[in-house]
């Protein structure tokens, strides 16, 4: 080991230390460690607003058919991007302090770096430490350390916490227009492909369905220039509007654009043969339709 790499570490060293001594103030003993930080459940919340440095706001409600993105579109929202980022309510502190007993401003508290609004309580999210990179997290008059594992959720674009489903879980398709064919479900709950003498397996026109139903994008972005590519419009039951959808790219990845919600959602590009292609065998015209 030369000198310079071995002046360099005992830098680093005293930069580690003076760091801690200037958040943790001389004698200070952690607290005890709670089972969590708040009183809460996840389960509890139906109010989500969250406050970051830099980034638009985002704000989250509960409704009767699951959670919202208030302040994009009322678009629906992620279950499990806020089941994840709920998950905070539950982590287990490593170590806990009061307050008064730590440089807020040094843990970046005060201000702090984001705040959680979660129905009535308030969450206070600030630095990391400087030696195992542990996160500040203020409720109340306490601060715990918090593994790093939500700061990439709170600082987040609102598009990642769009539902990435294509066809809502509540909803049943009636109709299928795609780049190459179209199906309908007639009365009789059978469905038809057109234009006629389209060869397609019986139990292909079926699966196609359920692959739509099934279809979960990779992620989600932003979408703000103008719309290019096939129309696809995916026909709901009972009277709810259509999912207009235009057909960016097949490869190397799926993109499909969604512009009345400013939105592309991104596949896999094998996903193009699984969601618009039909494999060519006995010709048929009707297949039952799937619920």
């Amino acid at each position: 080991m030369n000198t310079r790499t071995l002046l360099n570490m005992m830098l680093a060293g005293v930069a580690i230390v003076l760091g801690l001594v200037i958040v943790y103030k001389p004698g200070l003993e952690p607290a005890a460690i709670p089972g969590s930080i708040t009183p809460l459940t996840a389960d509890s919340i139906t109010r989500i607003h969250v406050t970051r440095k830099e980034r638009m706001p985002l704000s989250f409600v509960k409704t009767g058919s699951g959670w919202q993105l208030e302040n994009n579109r009322d678009l629906p929202a992620s279950e499990f991007q806020l089941h994840a980022l709920l998950g905070i309510l539950s982590a287990r502190p490593a170590r806990s302090y009061p307050d008064s007993a730590l440089n807020l401003a040094e843990a970046g508290l005060d201000p702090p770096q984001a705040t959680l609004l979660l129905n009535d309580t308030l969450v206070y999210i600030g630095g990391t430490t400087p030696l195992d990179r542990q996160r500040y997290v203020r409720y109340g008059n306490t601060v715990y350390l918090l593994n790093d594992t939500y700061q990439h959720l709170v600082n987040a674009d609102w598009t990642n916490f769009v539902d990435r489903r294509l066809v809502p879980a509540d909803a049943v398709l009636t109709g299928l227009q795609l780049p190459d064919f179209t199906l309908t479900r007639d009365d009789e709950q059978h469905w038809r492909i057109s234009p006629a003498g389209t060869e397609a397996a019986t139990a292909s026109l079926d699966n196609l369905v359920k692959n739509w139903h099934a279809a979960d994008a990779t992620y989600i972005r932003r979408h703000d220039g103008a719309t290019d590519g096939t129309p696809i419009v995916l026909t709901l039951a009972d009277n709810r509007p259509a999912v207009k959808l235009y057909l960016t790219t097949r490869e190397p990845e799926l993109i499909l654009t969604r512009p009345a919600w400013g939105i592309q959602y991104y596949f896999p590009g094998n996903m193009s043969i699984t969601l618009l292609d039909l494999p060519a065998h006995a010709t048929t015209e009707e297949a039952p339709a799937q619920p």
